[in-house]
């Protein structure tokens, strides 16, 4: 029995000294054994192609970033060209170069994706090495791998290079849509800005505390009717002693009173009178610099510069004009009459026709009178069109200010006032953000405090207005 053991342990010597000895002869002079491939040997060539993909990209990243270098050299040429030529296309130049430095830090977050991803291959590889039981099976499972990864990296890279110009476009549009919002909520905050108007910035606070005049008192009044009636009667005015209109140029209300009754003009003419003279302007038969003649017989005493200057042969149609309206020139209306009169006919007809109205009555027609309605249809007619512009803008400038601008100040209202012995008149358009908000004449005959009842006439009317507005 312990020959049997003892011959047993001597077999297993000796098979050992003779497995030690194939080993041994197996070997190369290096010390390392050529039959078979070390999992450490795989890794290695997996590092090495992992480290030339790295290589690559590298390689990729360093020319995007020369192309990127020679861009942006590109762009600050073009920036100091732009600056010389145009400014208006320095805005544009460091919008394209803010994408293209948007897009390539897109792109150098992507080569580090594309880093760790192959570094998450190379750690896959080495596992599958160290895993595998077969050598060769490994080499080939490992060739497969990185095969598959390369493939699977250009696709990801292929679909992230679409879905980066995907977002660069859709980038792109949202800033052009930005710029577009901002640019609406710039003019939304000035037409705001602009349309916050103060009490001090719409009223002449001044003469109004001289004169003892409160804000309107809203609740006292219904409607614009309340409002109109209960100052008749403050101020004892007859309602057949005036021929008023009001127009409301948002809601299109109107407010009648004797609309239809003819009163002495004055020098409210002068507005539709100007307005016809400027459509013949407009249709060829004049130039704003065409002299038309003066005579002695055209004189007439009053305010205004040619009236009152050295009198001349002639004068061209912008002076009479500007002249006519700003300092209620009575001379100048006169030269600008018979001049019309001479030309066309009856410049009163042609009034009404401008006015598009059908009924062409016979005092009308033979005196300087008017009435609330036909002066009201020049104003809306005049105030909705830009043919007559510049016809506003000399309203705006009646000098000196009074009745409607008495209180209600001048750069606010456009009007046109009359007197001639006891009637006192005035027409005007209020205006706010240079659009027309209301209209208002008042014509009058010989009624007690007349300049007062129209001053706060106006003024009420524009604080109810501005309240329900």
């Amino acid at each position: 029995m312990q020959n049997n053991q003892n011959l047993r342990w001597g077999l297993i010597i000796l098979i050992v000294i003779g497995f030690t000895f194939v080993l041994y002869l197996n070997y190369d002079s290096k010390g390392e054994a050529p039959s078979k491939t070390s999992s450490q040997d795989v890794s290695s060539q997996a590092n090495q192609s992992s480290e030339e993909t790295v290589e690559s990209v590298s390689e990729a990243s360093s020319q995007t970033d020369e192309s990127e270098l020679e861009s942006e050299s590109d762009v600050e040429t073009t920036l100091d060209v732009d600056t010389t030529n145009q400014s208006n296309r320095v805005a544009v130049v460091p919008s394209q170069s803010s994408e293209e430095s948007e897009s390539s830090t897109e792109n150098s977050s992507d080569e580090e994706g594309t880093e760790t991803s192959l570094s998450s291959s190379e750690s896959e590889s080495q596992e599958e090495d160290e895993t595998s039981e077969s050598d060769s099976e490994a080499s080939v499972a490992s060739s497969e791998s990185n095969s598959e990864d390369e493939s699977t990296s250009e696709d990801e890279s292929t679909e992230e290079d679409e879905t980066n110009e995907s977002k660069s476009e859709a980038s792109s549009a949202l800033s052009e849509n930005s710029s577009q919002d901002e640019s609406q909520e710039d003019e939304s905050t000035e037409s705001s800005s602009e349309s916050e108007l103060t009490f001090d910035d719409i009223y002449q606070t001044d003469l109004m505390d001289e004169n003892g005049i409160e804000p309107l008192d809203l609740d006292a009044y219904k409607n614009m009717a309340d409002v109109i009636d209960q100052t008749l009667t403050e101020f004892n005015v007859n309602s057949s002693e005036i021929s008023l209109a009001y127009y409301n140029f948002h809601n299109e209300e109107h407010y009648y009173l004797n609309e239809n009754e003819l009163f002495t003009a004055a020098s409210i003419t002068k507005v539709p009178l100007s307005a016809l003279y400027i459509d013949l302007i407009n249709s060829g038969e004049y130039q704003l610099d065409s002299e038309l003649d003066y005579s002695e017989a055209l004189f007439e005493a009053g305010a205004g510069n040619i009236t009152n200057g050295p009198l001349e042969n002639s004068y061209r149609i912008e002076e009479l004009i500007t002249e006519a309206i700003t300092h209620s020139d009575n001379t100048a209306m006169n030269i600008l009459k018979a001049e019309y009169d001479k030309e066309f006919g009856n410049f009163r007809e042609d009034i009404l026709t401008f006015a598009r109205i059908d009924e062409k009555p016979e005092d009308f027609l033979d005196s300087n009178l008017s009435s609330a309605y036909i002066t009201e249809q020049v104003l809306i007619k005049i105030a909705q069109d830009d043919a007559y512009s510049g016809l506003i803008d000399l309203m705006f400038e009646t000098s000196p200010p009074q009745l409607f601008t008495s209180y209600v100040k001048n750069e606010m209202m456009a009007n046109k006032f009359g007197r001639y012995e006891q009637a006192v008149n005035d027409s005007g358009i209020y205006y706010e953000n240079n659009q027309p908000q209301y209209a208002l004449v008042v014509l009058s005959d010989n009624i007690n405090q007349a300049d007062q009842f129209l001053e706060v006439m106006n003024l009420r009317v524009n604080q109810w207005f501005r309240a329900h507005n």
